[in-house]
């Protein structure tokens, strides 16, 4: 019997893919509407962007911050980020947000785990303040005790704090806890390593090899998770 669950957010209790795609056209739609910039010319500029800041900032929280890739992005464009980086970064995330919901049966789970009594906790490689405004919009925020970002470690799954706050916020053991992430590598392969159980969240993605042993998740209905109950 569990007494903590751990769950990773993006790609794990919603679709993140889907959402970022749908998002990131929205944005730039606008921005070739109101700056005058070509959908293409920006994309490159933006991914070009990322680039800089995740090799100036590596695995750190920061890394992912809308802000700076946007910011960046202006700079390199010839914009002056001044003038439009607060606005932009609220018209990719306001439509974000707008668009997301959990996967099926993920709120229903949720519940079923705290009616018995089960700590939940999430774990993510994200600022906290953008997670806690996902967690709001999908619903789930009230089934969750603790959170646990990379911002808080300084360090980024699958470093093995990550996972060991989140048991310490919990006040469980390793191996009184199950994990759910949709990422082998830094999920799966993090938890296993600190000797939480694991549960890999493939959604409808192809698994093209690799992983094996691990037990895959395919929905929160799954007959997998009965266990648990």
């Amino acid at each position: 019997m569990y007494r903590g669950v751990i769950f990773d957010i993006d790609g794990t209790l919603y679709d993140y893919q889907i959402n970022d795609f749908l998002a990131m056209k929205h944005f730039c739609a606008f921005i070739e509407e109101n700056l005058g910039v070509e959908e293409k010319i920006f994309r490159e500029t933006y991914s070009e962007a990322r680039k800089i800041i995740r090799g100036r900032l590596k695995d750190t929280a920061a890394a992912h911050s809308r802000i700076l890739l946007i910011q960046t992005a202006l700079e390199m464009l010839g914009k002056n980020p001044f003038n439009h980086v607060l606005e932009l970064y609220d018209v990719y995330w306001n439509f974000f947000l707008e668009n997301m919901r959990p996967y099926d049966g993920a709120e229903e789970f949720l519940s079923r785990l705290k009616a018995r009594g089960i700590k939940i906790s999430t774990c993510t490689d994200m600022t906290a303040q953008i997670q806690y405004r996902k967690l709001k919009k999908l619903g789930l925020d009230k089934f969750i005790d603790f959170m646990v970002t990379s911002e808080e470690t300084g360090f980024e799954k699958p470093a093995p704090i990550m996972f060991e706050l989140a048991l310490e916020k919990m006040k469980i053991r390793a191996d009184e806890a199950a994990f759910f992430g949709d990422s082998l590598e830094r999920d799966i392969l993090g938890a296993e390593n600190v000797g939480i159980e694991p549960f890999w969240f493939i959604a409808d993605r192809k698994i093209e090899s690799g992983g094996e042993k691990y037990k895959k998740i395919r929905s929160y209905r799954d007959s997998e998770l009965k266990n648990f109950f």
